[in-house]
């Protein structure tokens, strides 16, 4: 198409023949056509077929975060011999870089690099790339588009969590998870029958064994079991404000990409879909993707586990009067809540959760250890 040289050339050598014809001056005749007939000419030479070169991209990293750099790598490949050409590569609909690629002869490579800062999660559309034709006066241009396009999803950022594990662990959520262990054991914990010892619990007291032998027994289990870790996200718009969402995100995306334990298992509950986080990366997807609704409560899904332990972790913008009826009906049967909010905790939780306030990714990776952390075998 004619650039805006080339409408200028048509005009000047319009009013150029004008003037020639009014005063009778070759000079300007010759003049004023040789400007319309080179407009003519651009036209003609950028409208020629010309064949696309092949084009391949590749981004490292394939699962990047937040605030991480992703580097683009363009492999542009000649068919045959090719002319000149400007390339714009698109990411979410704007140019990020423009480059010439000179003349090339048949299979001639050029390899391009492009950085760009993945600044927020989500999804990240890399293409398409467009190839600019122009002639040698910059007089026409046409746009050829090669519509290669792949989408990358940019994680939450996140900080390293340790896993609740009952057995390498310890801290406020650990204490609540072993008492509501002792509360409840189940079958598979079984261990054997023992001498009734002041303090156990009379729940424990194994009656029939008891009568055979006339003294009081009581069954003994495993201290230890299993962990299914329930981390939910509050998506509901009206309990955030601000970034609280976005803080909530990077929160829950260091709990269910916590560091790998056979004896525990994370689960993510968004609204009203749940997701398994034996793989991280699944969950990660989701959490890139969430966006807030009108759900009028966060919803979990029973524990695949029934015999394991469940510590439920219940994120929010802020706890208010719903929240907190929201709370009690979570409460596990056999297991312990934490409730993290981003906002100030102003209201009293119900009976059964710890609860912790966390404005901000930083806070939670320096308040978590009371929760959560390695125990200390030295002691």
């Amino acid at each position: 198409m004619p650039t805006r040289a080339a409408r200028t050339s048509l005009l000047l050598g319009s009013l150029t023949l004008l003037s020639a014809r009014l005063f009778g001056l070759s000079e300007l005749f010759v003049l004023g056509t040789g400007m319309i007939v080179a407009t003519i000419l651009s036209v003609a030479i950028v409208r020629r077929p010309a064949a696309l070169p092949e084009l391949r991209c590749s981004t490292t990293p394939l699962h990047p975060r937040e605030g991480e750099r992703i580097h683009i790598e363009l492999d542009v490949v000649s068919r045959r011999r090719s002319p000149a050409f400007h390339l714009s590569q698109f990411v979410d609909g704007r140019v990020v870089a423009r480059t010439p690629i000179p003349a090339s002869r048949h299979g001639e490579r050029r390899r391009l690099s492009i950085d760009i800062e993945a600044r927020e999660r989500g999804s990240l559309v890399i293409g398409p790339t467009r190839f600019a034709l122009e002639d040698p006066l910059a007089l026409a241009r046409r746009m050829l588009l090669v519509d290669l396009r792949h989408r990358v999803l940019v994680h939450p950022r996140r900080v390293p969590t340790i896993a609740p594990s009952l057995r390498s662990t310890e801290g406020l959520l650990i204490e609540e998870l072993r008492r509501a262990r002792s509360l409840a054991p189940t079958d598979r914990d079984f261990r054997g029958i023992r001498a009734y010892q002041r303090g156990d619990d009379v729940r424990r007291v194994n009656w029939k064994a008891s009568a055979k032998r006339d003294s009081l027994l009581v069954n003994e289990y495993e201290p230890d079991s299993n962990v299914v870790l329930q981390v939910i996200v509050d998506d509901h718009r009206d309990r955030h404000r601000d970034q609280t969402f976005e803080v909530s995100m990077r929160i829950a995306a260091s709990l269910v990409d916590v560091v790998p334990n056979a004896d525990v298992r994370p689960i993510l509950c968004i609204g009203d879909s749940t997701t398994d986080a034996g793989d991280p990366l699944s969950a990660l997807d989701a959490l890139a993707l969430a966006t807030p609704h009108d759900h009028p409560t966060p919803e979990a899904s029973d524990s695949p586990d029934p015999t394991a332990v469940l510590a439920r972790i219940v994120l929010t913008g802020r706890v208010d009067a719903s929240i907190s009826s929201i709370l009690r009906s979570l409460t596990p049967t056999s297991g312990a809540g934490v409730v993290i909010a981003c906002e100030p905790i102003e209201v009293t939780v119900p009976r059964g959760w710890l609860s912790v306030s966390c404005p901000s990714l930083d806070d939670f990776e320096r308040r978590w250890p009371d929760f959560v952390r390695m125990a200390n075998r030295g002691n």
